[in-house]
């Protein structure tokens, strides 16, 4: 069953980059420099957070006696948790720089396809640990 989750997860990922693309062929000169400017600093920062997550769940894992399953559905739960608020936070963004409804609808399509896949990927990783 795990491999179905990570054949779930590569597809994902490239169909939403695919579907991404889509939404970025529609988009004119303009509206792609606008986009790519407001989302520099985003593209910088983004990944601490996600750092700090991987660093603190690692310490966790292995200078502590916490249960590991316990550690694993919260690491799991806070990084599922950061990719929702990351996708609705870049969409209110998207939607502040008066990026066109075409581009907004493609960038929401390629993040539940990339979703899908993510939680997918972690049922059948998880799956077999609890039981299902």
């Amino acid at each position: 069953m795990e491999i179905s989750g990570f054949i779930a997860l590569f597809v994902a990922v490239i169909v939403s980059r695919i579907i991404n693309e889509r939404g970025y062929r529609a988009l004119n000169d303009e509206e792609k420099i606008r986009l790519m400017d407001g989302f520099s600093k985003t593209r910088a920062y983004s990944m601490i957070p996600l750092l700090v997550l991987i660093g603190g769940y690692y310490l966790l894992m292995s200078k502590t006696d916490i249960d590991k399953s316990i550690l694993s559905t919260g690491y799991f739960g806070l990084l599922i948790a950061f990719v929702v608020v990351r996708s609705v936070m870049n969409h209110k963004k998207l939607v502040s720089m008066k990026l066109p409804e075409i581009y907004r609808r493609y960038f929401t399509i390629s993040q539940i396809v990339s979703l899908v896949g993510v939680a997918w990927f972690f049922y059948t990783v998880f799956a077999k640990k609890l039981g299902a």
